[in-house]
């Protein structure tokens, strides 16, 4: 009931208009943002008036900058976002065609229970692995995806793994790390004095974190931008080295040489740390193995050669330290094989091979960049107190971006970057509470402290010489193994009509030796690749399959004519939704209780809390999964079809189902705090955080990494008083690294690496993905929005060009008689779409680029960039068998990839489409 005020005159109004009824700690969950800040939401007549950021973080150390401010203009934004016209209202089904956009309103309960008898009928016809499950990259430490995960096991469902697809599952750190979830803190960039931004754009995707690279600089850091366009980040840097698109890989290379040429690397580190002193047969470019020197050798044993001991020698397997060996690095020496005699070499020998050609002159003719930059570049890292790159998800979005990340761990490896306060290079940032995965997979009812430890303890722990870190690796494939996780990138390959993209790797890379399709039936056929299920029914909870895949247009023929049901739980209507059976209302973040994903950039786990009711009609993420579960043990009791049989062949109720979701009742539909309460109290890394102090305070620190397979890789100690550098337990503790060398490795003799010619880090050249056309189309993520959740956003708009945008050089647009803001067509041999033009100058000649996220729906025709993005499949990330490269959740997968892609613009209306015959209209 409002209150009648009365006013006197216009300074009455304005401070009336400044006052709440009470301030809510919250945040922003399930949007992909590695950020996770804290806000004070202000709340008025039970509407969201307003946030402001919470800036209250706490300096790591007195002499090291604090955490504040953090937030984003996405942020700040938000409490005008949940209240436009894209939300949406009221569950909606599907009375027209998919896509045609006529619908009818329904009720949750005719909605679910409609969808429950889908479901029935998918898991007892079908089985149970053909209804896929798409998060997109909407991951919370909460009750939703505690819903997810039971809802999955419960049913024996798939979930999609989409890193590869997106190109976030950084292929070169598996192949030279064995694992990708790896980062320091933002602050610990403060003790660098060297700072890389490559292969990332900060200002644009880490503007929480980006002051510290500021402060850095006052305190003396030298910031350099190694880009092909002098992008938001490269504007605030003491130097900008220039590239050319794709070839960062001979940059590399062309900077290993100098630092070998001229005796820069770190010998010790080199010995002690990588693979580079391991002997292999130069002539079969294989390790020598135990197998090798002695009957029923082990294939993992590998040796040196200890030039104390003048002796050939095994490498430890059980730790890094070398405990006075000295192997050696070059040299030439005989093994007696099991075949006979044999003249072996360090890998080091052969990497001064594999660089020798790669001279700075080369590089320069290979880049673009001046080969006294080369130099000078190379001298820098190697004498920089404290190294670091910076890099995000970018080269893994390259066909060749393996070598590009290779390249760049080699560099600095060479240099013993690694292992430093201010030293490294990252992998993708990943922080966790330990206790909400337990949550998820546990049976009624609830459990406390001691189940858990108990359910740790059973049977589980590592093996023989395995590290702890090994071990969480090891659950991790086994768990994949067991099929609930598959890659979506083979799944639109196989199921969603993108082959004829994915699968034409030979027509724009015809060295290829083989057809990709061969290759993927190998990796297939040896259990290297799961193969994807047949698709029956799709939910979308976090996904946009028509915004996100390359390619996407593809799908409306290839892959929604397989499905019997699709159904997107969103806010707002998104591609995805407008071609669904099912557009069912999700609750916004500032309408639920819920814990966000963290990361070691700013290692606070922060908390969401429900500061007004949902929105309209919409429910949260846990209580869409309590009403399915509940309506399909409901319908399978009235239908009397209260069992169905799982993968494995093994038989499981449905008559209960829901009863063991919702933990014999204990948890209500619009009440998951319970949940949150359990997962704290069970979780060993925050300290002793419960529920209650995380709500009130909004973020709590992380104290350890925890029992977690996505944190453990970090691979150091989180201490109270410190910066966070990543992967200490490997140069302090000397632990062998996950890897079949126990190394940083750098050779890989595995089959398909031979046959590609791609054992060490090489460059390979630039490719006409597209067709032959004089432009190459790159990306990155936009400042504007984080994926598509602020794309349509009015405010969000108001700061760009309004509307999807094409940036390019001004000399390329001159020369096709485009001025700034014409519309134009792009085009390759794949497709066409329209949008308007950005010239700039600091776009590289022959580059354009458009950035990400733009839903379809506001281009014509609804056609994006993606319709022009070939997206082949590299082989060589199909390898596996081969202790490290072995395909589980966000790893291992052939990837998708755009950044490359080669295109020609021209100005809207030329009939030809040709700008060298055409003239103003």
């Amino acid at each position: 009931e409002r209150t009648l005020v009365r006013y006197g005159d216009w300074t009455d109004l304005y401070r009336q208009r400044w006052t709440w009824d009470r301030v809510v700690r919250g945040s922003h969950n399930r949007v992909n943002c590695i950020s996770a800040c804290s806000w004070n939401l202000f709340v008025k007549e039970n509407v969201v008036w307003r946030e402001e950021q919470n800036a209250i973080y706490e300096a790591s150390r007195p002499d090291v900058p604090d955490f504040n401010p953090r937030g984003c203009q996405k942020g700040c934004s938000y409490s005008d976002r949940m209240y436009d016209g894209s939300r949406l209202r009221h569950p909606l089904k599907r009375v027209g065609a998919r896509g045609e956009g006529r619908w009818k309103r329904v009720s949750w309960e005719e909605a679910m229970d409609d969808i429950a008898d889908h479901v029935i009928d998918t898991l007892r016809k079908e089985g149970p692995r053909s209804v896929y499950w798409d998060m997109g990259g909407g991951m919370t430490n909460g009750a939703a995806m505690v819903g997810l995960v039971r809802t999955i096991r419960l049913l024996d469902m798939t979930l999609l793994d989409i890193d590869s697809e997106v190109g976030d599952h950084h292929p070169g750190a598996a192949v030279t790390c064995g694992k990708i979830t790896f980062s320091s803190s933002a602050d610990d960039l403060f003790y660098s004095d060297l700072i890389l931004i490559w292969g990332g754009n900060p200002a644009y995707t880490q503007i929480p974190n980006a002051h510290f690279i500021t402060e850095a600089r006052y305190k003396g850091a030298r910031i350099v931008a190694i880009t092909p366009d002098l992008n938001a980040s490269g504007i605030h840097t003491d130097l900008w080295v220039p590239v050319k698109v794709g070839s960062d890989a001979a940059l590399g290379l062309g900077m290993a040489r100098v630092i070998l040429e001229e005796d820069l690397y770190d010998a010790a580190f080199v010995r002690e740390q990588t693979d580079l002193p391991l002997l292999v047969d130069p002539i079969t470019q294989r390790f020598l193995r135990a197998s090798d020197l002695e009957e029923g050798g082990a294939e993992d044993q590998f040796y040196v050669f200890d030039l104390e001991a003048r002796e050939i020698r095994p490498a430890s397997r059980t730790s890094l330290d070398l405990g006075g060996r000295r192997p050696a690095l070059e040299g030439r020496y005989e093994a007696r094989t099991l075949r006979g005699p044999v003249t072996v070499t360090p890998v080091f020998e052969l990497l001064r091979e594999q660089v020798e050609p790669y001279t700075a002159e080369t590089t320069e003719e290979l880049t673009g960049t001046p080969a006294k930059l080369v130099r000078s570049l190379a001298r820098q890292i190697a004498k920089a107190r404290s190294a670091t790159i910076l890099t995000q998800s970018n080269f893994s979005k390259f066909y060749h971006g393996m070598e590009m990340e290779r390249a760049q761990f080699l560099v600095m490896a060479l240099c013993g970057q690694f292992g430093k306060k201010g030293s490294g290079l990252n992998g993708f940032p990943m922080l966790s509470i330990d206790g909400n995965f337990p949550i998820g997979v546990a049976p009624p009812p609830l459990p406390d402290l001691g189940t858990f430890i108990s359910m740790l303890r059973d049977g589980m722990g590592p093996e023989d010489d395995e590290t702890e870190e090994m071990f969480y690796l090891r659950t991790m494939r086994e768990l994949h193994e067991a099929g609930n996780f598959i890659s979506s990138a083979l799944l639109f390959h196989v199921h969603g009509g993108l082959a004829p993209l994915t699968g034409a790797s030979r027509r724009w890379d015809p060295q290829l030796p083989r057809e990709t399709e061969e290759y993927l039936q190998e990796a297939i056929d040896k259990g290297w690749q799961l193969a994807p299920p047949v698709p029956r029914i799709f939910f979308s909870a976090g996904g946009n399959i028509l915004r996100r895949v390359r390619g996407y247009d593809r799908l409306y023929e290839g892959f929604l004519p397989k499905l019997d049901l699709m159904v997107t739980f969103d806010w707002h209507m998104s591609q995805t939704a407008l071609h669904s059976d099912y557009v069912l209302p999700a609750a916004g973040w500032y309408e639920r209780d819920d814990i966000v994903w963290a990361t070691p950039l700013a290692p606070f786990t922060q908390a969401t809390t429900k500061a007004v009711e949902p929105y309209a009609g919409s429910k949260t993420d846990w209580e869409f999964h309590y009403r399915l579960m509940e309506a399909i043990q409901k319908r399978a009791i009235a239908r009397s079809e209260t069992d169905f049989v799982d993968h494995a062949g093994d038989t499981r109720p449905l008559d209960d189902v829901f009863d063991d979701f919702s933990y014999w009742g204990q948890i209500s539909a619009e009440d998951p705090e319970p949940l949150l309460k359990a997962s704290l109290f069970i979780t060993s890394n925050l300290g002793d955080t419960s529920w209650e102090e995380l709500k009130e305070k909004g973020w709590a620190r992380h104290t350890g990494l925890g029992r977690n397979p996505i944190a453990i890789t970090n691979a150091t100690d989180i201490e109270p008083d410190e910066t966070i550098t990543a992967n200490t337990w490997h140069t302090d503790k000397k632990m062998p690294w996950p890897t079949l060398t126990r190394r940083m490795q750098f050779f890989i003799d595995h089959e398909f690496y031979l046959e590609l010619g791609e054992q060490l880090p090489t460059h390979k050249g630039d490719l006409a993905i597209g067709g032959d056309y004089p432009l190459q189309m790159t990306g990155g993520h936009t400042r504007w929005s984080i994926h598509g959740s602020w794309r349509d956003h009015k405010l969000m708009l108001d700061l760009q060009r309004g509307e999807p945008a094409i940036f390019i050089n001004r000399r390329d647009a001159m020369e096709r008689e485009i001025a700034d803001g014409e519309r134009v067509e792009v085009r390759n041999d794949l497709g066409r779409f329209e949008l308007v033009a950005k010239v700039s100058a600091t776009v590289r000649p022959g580059q354009v680029i458009v950035y990400h996220a733009w839903e379809p729906f506001q281009f014509a025709g609804h056609k994006s960039h993606q319709v022009a993005t070939p997206t082949p499949f590299n082989p060589i990330q199909m390898a596996g068998g081969y202790y490290h490269l072995q395909q589980f959740m966000t790893v291992g997968q052939p990837g998708m990839n755009d950044r490359g892609t080669r295109v020609e613009v021209s100005r809207l209306g030329h009939p030809s489409g040709d700008p060298a015959t055409a003239g103003r209209e």
